[in-house]
């Protein structure tokens, strides 16, 4: 029998929800499906806001994706609404010099106690077996965090439900 009864606490990426919002069948959309069944908690903080809005409203975007429309966009953040825990202020716990734009979603995971920050960037991703000394220094400093991909959160879920 498992232990877990409570949700994963997690941190999506910014490209995680643009793959959500572009393929609403996608890996990552059945990921962010997760904030409605209770499976994890979903935290978000003003700048992952603020870069996910960004994204999804780009004119280049946009033109790659024609499934993004307003309504769609809009629908996202009305579930984020309802569903995530917004954290007014996120202090700074890691600098990371690789892809500075990924530290908020870091800072976020780290300040929430997250299990899981969901990513398919390589420069998160790489944090858990580069051999930078950035890499290495993030998970001495935070052992419990993981960065996973959509589709390993699925797997994740899976494994827990069955464990029950």
């Amino acid at each position: 029998m498992s232990r877990r009864h409570k949700p994963f606490a997690v941190v999506f990426d910014c490209m995680v929800f643009l793959q959500a919002v572009a393929n609403e069948e996608s890996v990552a959309a059945q990921a962010v499906d997760l904030m409605e069944t209770g499976e994890v908690q979903l935290f978000v903080s003003v700048e992952t806001l603020k870069e996910i809005r960004d994204v999804l409203n780009r004119p280049k975007i946009r033109a790659r994706f024609r499934t993004i429309t307003d309504t769609r966009v809009e629908g996202l953040f009305q579930r984020l609404d309802l569903r995530a825990i917004f954290v007014p202020n996120v202090p700074q716990a890691f600098e990371y010099a690789r892809d500075p734009k990924d530290e908020p979603y870091i800072n976020l995971a780290v300040a929430v106690g997250a299990d899981y920050i969901v990513s398919r960037d390589n420069d998160l991703l790489d944090l858990m077996t580069g051999h930078s000394l950035e890499c290495k220094e993030f998970r001495q400093r935070f052992r419990s965090l993981r960065v996973i991909e959509p589709l390993d959160l699925l797997e994740q879920i899976k494994v827990s439900k069955e464990a029950k």
